[in-house]
């Protein structure tokens, strides 16, 4: 017996490292190129810069770990099984926080002629001290970092 295509195993997914962080696709370009989703894997004191997404609405899920999370002017914890929906156009980052790895499932609701899966192909390798080149990839599929890179207190 074979599993349908809309099955992902728990140890799928193509693993592609950048910025000290590992990401492991799981949907990509379903359907029509509207849905992504992957699991980030950050190291503590690693995370997100502040950012924002023109184009796309994003959702996590914490799996495992501590986050402190800015959306907007809001800045709050969150931890294992907490969801956060951050709408385009509202800047948002994060930061691990505590001694524990964390794993987060993200999924990205975008327009069709979203390049996602392109954009993050050009990220891979970068180190944290690359993150001019990080700005550059990201804000040609719209992905707009604040300069300096700013990871919430």
């Amino acid at each position: 017996m074979s599993a349908p295509k809309e099955y992902i195993a728990a140890d799928a997914g193509e693993v592609i490292s950048f910025m000290g962080m590992d990401l492991v696709w799981k949907i990509v370009n379903e359907p029509e190129g509207e849905l992504l989703t992957f699991i980030q894997v950050a190291p503590p004191g690693g995370g997100v810069p502040l950012h924002i997404h023109h184009n796309e609405d994003e959702y996590i899920y914490v799996l495992e770990g501590s986050l402190r999370f800015q959306l907007g002017e809001d800045v709050f914890d969150v931890g294992e099984g907490d969801h956060v929906y951050m709408p385009r156009g509202k800047v948002h980052g994060f930061r691990i926080t505590g001694d524990k790895t964390a794993r987060i499932l993200f999924t990205l609701a975008m327009k069709p002629e979203s390049r996602y899966v392109e954009m993050f192909e050009g990220l891979v390798g970068l180190a944290p001290e690359e993150f001019d080149k990080v700005v550059e990839v990201c804000g040609r599929n719209r992905v707009e970092f604040l300069t300096p890179p700013q990871l919430p207190e």
